[in-house]
């Protein structure tokens, strides 16, 4: 299952770089909310992002959480009709159909209700991670959040009941990005990251208070549903902002103790990841700063190019690429566990390493297409460029077809040929 997950998100976030591409001319004036550019989020946040954390929870969740999945016969179902209730959400809203995205929106709500019961249980939770699977549960929650805010903009307006636009897409983009992205990557992050990293987490005040940040800060947008509020706006960026300095400070310290200075292509994206952030965390100060003292006043030309700046950070660059990482590195194991993994291999077959399901090549060429577009992307939509703008989503969707192919490469080809191990080695990686 995590397998299809990530296959499916992969197809789902090319998707989403192309449709990026599409809409360009828009992005580069700051109309990040034009129907292209909101079916390119939309492949990013439930095509990649939702799909991926679900897969990764199939994967995680017996190992970092110490909870099974319920109901395994349930599981086969809920892939394909999660991936049409995307499709068809990404596509209408992509045309500017949100009759149609309705649709969708309830078949996404009733897979990812589903998914939550299979995969989440608080209460089964042993001690040790209890308090962890408390956090995906309330990242879970916050989607849910998400959803329902995305059900009142398809009926704004409707029933008497009028709510400001510029608050509801706030609390929205805060839910989904914040409350569901942000808190479920600090929940398993602070799990799996440093034990690729070969550190150890050291638990602090500063670390329970992570959470609890994003939380108020997704809560503080709620009241600006109501017009007149852009200073209780401001404040919850800030609080939002306090909360993902302090993800980035531990971030930049897991890779300070790193067990090996060498980055790997898997942990060279997860350390452009946590760079995004903090330019994303940093730009989202001086915006909310800069609305609380008149500085830069929401009115001026350049503040849309600023919001689809912090967009592309934050979105393709922090929660994007970190899932990204994540996943090259263990994409590649879970297709040699089932490949060539123990009792999978005929007796007298020689056995295979990791290592023989991984391409290099391809992985870092991937790395270093989205560097380059996260990069070139933030320069140009801040300079207005059009042309630039669409280079670089092209570039980021290039990276995404080749981590795709490198993923298909690991669990469709055959295993490349490398240098046997040196027998000591082999014997001391085989004891380990």
């Amino acid at each position: 299952m995590p397998l299809s997950y990530g296959l499916a998100g992969l197809v789902l976030l090319c998707v989403g770089g192309f449709l990026v591409a599409r809409a360009a001319d828009a992005l580069a004036r700051g109309e990040w909310g034009a129907p292209a550019m909101l079916g390119a989020v939309h492949a990013f946040t439930l095509g990649w992002l939702l799909t991926l954390i679900i897969g990764t929870l199939y994967q995680l969740g017996p190992v970092a959480l110490q909870v099974s999945p319920r109901s395994a016969t349930l599981w086969r179902w809920l892939l394909p009709f999660h991936v049409i209730g995307v499709l068809v959400v990404v596509g209408s809203v992509s045309v500017g159909r949100m009759d149609i995205a309705g649709s969708g929106w309830l078949l996404l709500a009733i897979t990812t209700t589903a998914s939550a019961i299979v995969l989440l249980g608080p209460f089964r939770a042993p001690e040790g991670t209890r308090a962890r699977m408390r956090l995906v549960t309330a990242g879970f929650l916050a989607l849910g959040a998400t959803l329902l805010l995305a059900f009142f903009r398809l009926f704004w307006g409707l029933g008497g009941v009028q709510l400001d636009l510029t608050g509801l897409r706030l609390a929205h983009v805060a839910f989904g990005l914040v409350g569901f992205g942000t808190l479920i990557a600090w929940a398993l992050g602070t799990h799996v990251l440093p034990m690729f990293l070969g550190t150890r987490a050291v638990p602090s005040v500063s670390s329970r208070a992570v959470p609890w940040l994003l939380i108020a800060a997704c809560l503080l947008t709620l009241p600006t549903l109501r017009p007149g509020l852009e200073g209780v706006r401001a404040v919850a960026a800030i609080v939002a902002a306090a909360g993902q300095s302090l993800i980035v400070w531990y971030g930049f310290s897991w890779f300070r103790r790193r067990a090996s200075v060498a980055l790997d292509p898997a942990l060279a994206t997860v350390a452009m990841a946590f760079v995004a952030l903090a330019l994303a965390t940093l730009l989202q100060m001086t915006m909310a700063i800069g609305v609380l003292t008149g500085a830069v006043p929401v009115s001026t030309g350049i503040w849309p190019r600023l919001v689809a700046v912090w967009g592309v950070l934050f979105l393709a660059g922090w929660l994007s690429l970190l899932i990204a990482g994540v996943l090259l590195r263990v994409f590649v194991f879970l297709s040699w566990m089932v490949r060539a993994g123990p009792g999978v291999r005929s007796a007298g077959a020689p056995p295979l390493r990791v290592s023989e399901f991984s391409r290099p090549t391809l992985a870092w060429t991937s790395v270093i297409l989205f560097g380059l577009a996260i990069l070139m992307l933030s320069v140009t939509i801040a300079a207005g460029s059009a042309f630039g703008a669409r280079l670089s989503a092209l570039l980021y969707s290039t990276a995404a077809l080749v981590m795709l192919l490198h993923h298909a490469l690991a669990l469709f080809a055959p295993p490349r040929d490398v240098a046997p191990l040196p027998i000591p080695t082999a014997l001391s990686t085989a004891s380990s």
